[in-house]
């Protein structure tokens, strides 16, 4: 198949598939390391709205390049 065909440019990586695979191996670093305990729950809590609005930034960044074109 070429770039014709399918109509994709296999030279763009997903940003999400990017992410995923950070997360994987800050994972697999963190197993290797012996597993360090969890942080206290309202220290996760934070850490789940921080990674929100991390998200949520990355998204509407590559939204608003991505209406440009």
């Amino acid at each position: 198949m070429t770039q014709e065909t399918t109509g994709r440019d296999t030279r763009h990586r997903a940003p999400g598939l990017v992410m995923l695979g950070l997360a994987a191996l800050l994972v697999s670093g963190w197993g290797l390391a012996g597993g360090p305990d969890l942080p206290s729950a309202a220290v996760l809590g934070w850490l789940a709205v921080a990674v929100g609005l991390v998200v949520g930034l990355i998204l509407i960044l590559t939204g608003a390049r991505s209406s440009r074109r």
